[in-house]
């Protein structure tokens, strides 16, 4: 479980499966307080292996949204 900092608009988190076990040992990326991860307010569950990805904080409306698709 990585938990994300409080966000300031531009902020950004990168993860990285680095020992490919993301499809058995899931990574939970959970927002600060009441902040939002693409629109919602709950976790991200990551259980692809070998997955790499950046978060980057837009506004309090969006939270935090993919950097790239």
């Amino acid at each position: 479980t990585a938990t994300l900092p409080a966000g300031t608009i531009g902020d950004e988190c990168s993860f990285i499966d680095y020992a490919a076990t993301f499809d058995t040992n899931n990574l939970t990326v959970t927002p600060d307080g009441s902040e939002k991860i693409n629109g919602v307010a709950a976790s991200l569950t990551v259980a692809v292996e070998r997955a790499a990805f950046t978060l980057v904080f837009t506004d309090s409306t969006q939270g935090w949204l993919l950097k790239d698709k």
